[in-house]
C-alpha cells in the first residue's frame, strides 16, 4: 500500500509548477563580412532615444517598444537603419564599409564562417527536462556537435574529445561548471544567454585547447530600473534579479539556484525498492551562484566582473551491492577592464581565478576512489587597432599559473587506490592577427599563436591561422586552417565521461598534443527565411594522449601510464533552417569518423574511440499557433558509443572485501571493442503565454523522451557466479532518463 501511495506522489510532483524566465529584450551583434565583432558600434532607437553600444564582442542589448526602426553608426563603416519587428534575438548585423558598394545592410540569423551563435531564442525552441533550459543543449543540437548521455557532462565537436573544448566568459577561460547535461541545466540562460563557439578556423587568441572555444557573453544587466525572477517548482528553486547599482552607470545581474530532485529521486527509489524489473534512479542535486556587474564610467571606461559558483553531488545505486557516490564543486570568476581612447583603438586587461575538486568513491566488487583539486590564476592583455577602412591589427598575451593535486585515498584494508601525486605548470602566450577586407565580397584572416609551457618539461609551440571567406548576396563560401596545442588530458572514472574525471597535466618528458585541421563550408541564404550550409573538415592529431590501463582500478598509477598516440577525425555537416512568421524549422545531419592509435592498446591497432558517433541527426521545429500559444519539438538520433567489453575474470590475490571474499578484477585485452545500441528520443513541450500589467506568465507542459526510448546512459559489468561456481562478468546497462512528464511556469516581472 505504501509503495502504491508513493508512486502516486512521485506522478503527482511531477506536474508541479515550476517558475522559470523570460526574456524579451533586444539582443543583437555587429560583425563585418568575415565575421569579426564591431565595438564601439552605436545603436539608436530612433522612436524612443535610447541608446546603446555594442561591447567588445560585438553584442548590444537594447529595450525598445516593437516595431521600431534601430540606427548603427560608426566612424569607419556606413550608418545604417533597420527596421525590427520582432525581438527573436540575436539579430546579427553585418556592417559595410565606407568604401564598399553593397546594396543593403544584411540583417541574419546564420552562422558566420567556422562559428555559431546561440541565443535566449534559440535555446527556448529546446525543450527542456522539467522546464530547466541550457546553452549545451542547444549547442548539442547544431551540425558537427554531439551530447553522447545523459551523464555525461560535456560536449563533443568535430570528433574531438570533450575536453578537448575550452569555456570562456567575456574571454576569459572558467573551470567548466559542469552539471549532468542531459539533466539540468549547466549554465544559466538569464545570465548567459548568448554565446560563440568556434569550431574552426580560430582567432588567435584561442589556444590550449583542440577542437573548439565556447565563448559566452555575461548580460549587463539593467541599468535603468529592477527586474527580477523568484523560481520555486520541483527540481529546483532560485532567485533572480538584475538592476542598477549606480543608475545609467553601473547594473548587476545574478541568479542563485538550488535543486531537490534528490528528495523526489528518494521516494521513487523506496516506492519501486523489491519490484521485480524495475530500476533505481539516480539522486542528484546541485546549487549555484552566478553573477555579473557591469560598469561603464565613460564613454572610454569600462569594467566587468563575472563569477560563477557551482556544487554538485550525485548517488547511484548499480545494484545492491554496487554503489556510486559522486561529489565535486568549481568556482571561476575574472574582471575585465577595457578601455577605447578613439574609434580606431581597443585595449582591455584581464584577471580570473579558477578552482575546482572533485571526488568518488565507487563501492562494489572493484572499489575505485580518489579526487581532485586544480587552482588556476590568469592573466591576460589584448591590444586592436585600426590601421584603415579596410585593416585591423590584433596583439595580445596571457599568463597562466596552474596547479593539480590527485587525492590519495584508502578503502577498509588501507589499500591505495590512487596514489598521491602534486603537478603544476605555467603557461605563457603571445599572438597576434591581422584582419584585411580585400574587396566587398573577399575577407581574409590570418593569425599566430606562440606558447611556453614551463612544467615537467619545457616547450615552445606555434600554432598559425588562417582563413578566407568570400560573401555575395546570400551565399557565403569560406576555407580555413588552424593549428591547436593542449597541454591538459582527463583520467577517466569509467568507459564513459564523469564530471569527476581527472585532470592531469603533462608528464614528465611528454610532448603536447597537437591538432591541424582544415575545413570548407559554403551557405546560401534564399530570401529571408531559407538557410542552407555544407560543410567539410580533417583534423589531424598527434601525441594525444591516454592511458595504457585497460580500466581504473586500486593497482593503477596516474602517473606510470599516460601515453601519447596519433588519430584523425573527418566529416560532413548538413544544415537546413526555416524561419517564418510562426515556424522555425532547423535540420542538420553529420556524418563523420574518429581514429585513434596507440602502440600501448589493441596491438597498435587503429581503434574507435568511445565518443566516435558516425551518424548524428537532429530535427527541431518551434510553431506559434497563435500568440499565446507555441509548439515546440526535439527529434534526435545518434550511432551507438563503443565500450570497453571483459573478456575473463582474476581473483585478487591475499585482498578481500568487507565480507572476505575474494575481490574479482576483469580482464580486459582489446579497448573498445563493443558498440551499443543507437540513441534516439522525442521531446516536446506546449507553451502558453500570457500578459497581465507587468507580469508575464508562461505554462509549459512537456514530456522527456516520450516514447519512453531505453538509451543506455552508463554501462557496468556485474560479476556472477553459477551454481558449477564458475564466475564471469555480464553486461548491465543504466537508463538515466526514462519518459518524464512535466508542467511548470514562467514568471517575469
Amino acid at each position: 500500500m505504501n509503495s502504491l501511495i508513493n508512486r502516486y506522489i512521485f506522478t503527482a510532483l511531477l506536474f508541479f509548477p515550476v517558475l522559470l524566465c523570460a526574456q524579451v529584450t533586444i539582443v543583437g551583434r555587429v560583425v563585418i563580412q568575415n565575421g569579426e565583432p564591431v565595438s564601439e558600434v552605436h545603436i539608436l532607437c530612433v522612436e524612443s532615444g535610447e541608446g546603446t553600444v555594442s561591447d567588445s564582442l560585438g553584442y548590444f542589448e537594447l529595450d525598445c517598444n516593437l516595431p521600431c526602426s534601430l540606427e548603427f553608426s560608426h566612424v569607419n563603416y556606413i550608418k545604417e537603419i533597420c527596421r525590427i519587428k520582432n525581438h527573436e534575438s540575436p539579430f546579427v548585423i553585418v556592417l559595410r564599409n565606407k568604401f564598399n558598394n553593397l546594396r543593403e545592410v544584411i540583417i541574419t540569423g546564420r552562422a558566420t564562417p567556422g562559428r555559431i551563435h546561440s541565443s535566449q531564442k534559440g535555446i527556448e525552441m529546446i525543450p527542456a527536462i522539467l522546464g530547466e533550459q541550457d546553452i549545451l543543449k542547444y549547442l548539442a543540437t547544431t551540425p558537427g556537435i554531439i551530447s553522447a548521455n545523459a551523464l555525461d557532462p560535456g560536449i563533443y565537436v568535430r570528433g574531438g574529445n570533450s575536453y578537448d573544448n575550452e569555456f570562456l566568459i567575456n574571454g576569459m577561460s572558467i573551470i567548466n561548471p559542469e552539471h549532468l547535461t542531459g539533466i539540468l541545466s549547466t549554465f544559466d540562460p538569464y545570465v548567459l544567454s548568448n554565446s560563440t563557439i568556434y569550431k574552426s578556423g580560430f582567432p588567435a587568441r584561442y589556444n590550449s585547447y583542440l577542437s573548439s572555444y565556447i565563448d559566452m557573453r555575461a548580460n549587463s544587466g539593467n541599468k535603468q530600473k529592477y527586474e527580477g525572477e523568484a523560481t520555486l517548482g520541483l527540481v529546483s528553486s532560485g532567485l533572480k534579479v538584475k538592476g542598477p547599482i549606480l543608475k545609467d552607470h553601473t547594473s548587476f545581474i545574478a541568479s542563485i539556484r538550488t535543486s531537490y530532485l534528490q528528495s523526489i529521486a528518494k521516494i521513487y527509489n523506496k516506492s519501486v525498492k523489491g519490484t521485480t524489473g524495475q530500476q533505481s534512479i539516480p539522486e542528484y542535486s546541485f546549487n549555484d551562484v552566478t553573477l555579473s556587474i557591469d560598469s561603464k564610467f565613460s564613454n572610454k571606461w569600462r569594467i566587468t566582473a563575472f563569477g560563477l559558483f557551482t556544487i554538485d553531488g550525485l548517488d547511484m545505486r548499480l545494484s545492491e551491492s554496487v554503489q556510486h557516490t559522486f561529489d565535486w564543486n568549481t568556482f571561476s570568476c575574472n574582471t575585465s577592464i577595457y578601455y577605447n581612447p578613439d574609434a580606431k583603438n581597443a585595449l582591455c586587461f584581464q584577471t580570473g581565478i579558477n578552482t575546482a575538486f572533485s571526488e568518488g568513491n565507487a563501492e562494489g566488487s572493484i572499489p575505485m576512489g580518489g579526487g581532485n583539486r586544480r587552482y588556476t590564476i590568469i592573466n591576460r592583455f589584448s591590444y586592436t587597432h585600426t590601421l584603415s577602412e579596410n585593416l585591423q591589427f590584433g596583439l595580445g598575451g596571457k599568463f597562466e599559473s596552474a596547479r593539480f593535486e590527485t587525492a590519495k585515498r584508502m578503502d577498509e584494508m588501507d589499500n591505495v587506490l590512487i596514489r598521491s601525486s602534486d603537478q603544476k605548470f605555467d603557461l605563457s602566450e603571445i599572438y597576434a592577427d591581422l584582419t584585411y577586407q580585400i574587396s566587398k565580397h573577399f575577407a581574409a584572416y590570418g593569425g599566430i599563436n606562440y606558447q611556453f609551457y614551463n612544467g615537467n618539461s619545457k616547450i615552445s609551440s606555434i600554432s598559425p591561422r588562417a582563413k578566407i571567406s568570400f560573401l555575395s548576396g546570400g551565399f557565403t563560401l569560406w576555407v580555413d586552417y588552424a593549428k591547436t596545442v593542449q597541454y591538459l588530458s582527463l583520467y577517466p572514472y569509467f568507459t564513459v565521461r564523469t564530471p569527476v574525471d581527472i585532470w592531469y597535466p603533462l608528464g614528465k618528458n611528454m610532448k603536447p598534443a597537437t591538432c591541424d585541421q582544415f575545413s570548407v563550408g559554403i551557405g546560401e541564404e534564399i530570401g529571408a527565411a531559407v538557410s542552407l550550409y555544407a560543410g567539410l573538415f580533417h583534423k589531424n592529431m598527434k601525441n594525444v594522449k591516454d592511458f595504457s590501463s585497460g580500466i581504473t582500478t586500486e593497482y593503477t598509477a596516474l602517473t606510470d601510464n599516460m601515453i601519447n598516440g596519433k588519430g584523425h577525425a573527418k566529416g560532413i555537416e548538413l544544415n537546413a533552417a526555416y524561419v517564418g512568421e510562426r515556424l522555425n524549422i532547423r535540420m542538420n545531419y553529420t556524418l563523420s569518423e574518429s581514429k585513434r592509435t596507440f602502440a600501448e592498446i589493441n596491438n597498435g591497432h587503429p581503434f574507435n574511440p568511445p565518443y566516435d558517433i558516425k551518424h548524428n541527426g537532429v530535427f527541431n521545429s518551434s510553431w506559434r499557433i497563435n500568440t499565446k500559444l507555441t509548439l515546440n519539438t526535439l527529434w534526435t538520433f545518434s550511432s551507438g558509443t563503443y565500450t570497453t567489453f571483459p573478456v575473463g575474470v582474476a581473483v585478487a590475490h591475499n585482498i578481500t572485501d568487507s565480507e572476505n571474499k575474494p575481490i574479482l578484477i576483469p580482464v580486459y585485452t582489446d579497448r573498445y571493442n563493443y558498440k551499443l545500441p543507437d540513441n534516439h528520443r522525442l521531446d516536446a513541450n506546449l507553451d502558453y503565454t500570457i500578459h497581465h500589467k507587468k507580469i508575464a506568465v508562461k505554462v509549459s507542459i512537456g514530456a522527456y523522451n516520450i516514447y519512453n526510448q531505453a538509451n543506455s546512459s552508463f554501462v557496468y559489468f556485474n560479476p556472477e557466479t553459477n551454481e558449477l561456481k564458475q564466475t564471469k562478468f555480464i553486461p548491465k546497462s543504466k537508463v538515466i532518463l526514462p519518459f518524464i512528464p512535466y508542467i511548470s511556469l514562467r514568471l517575469k516581472w
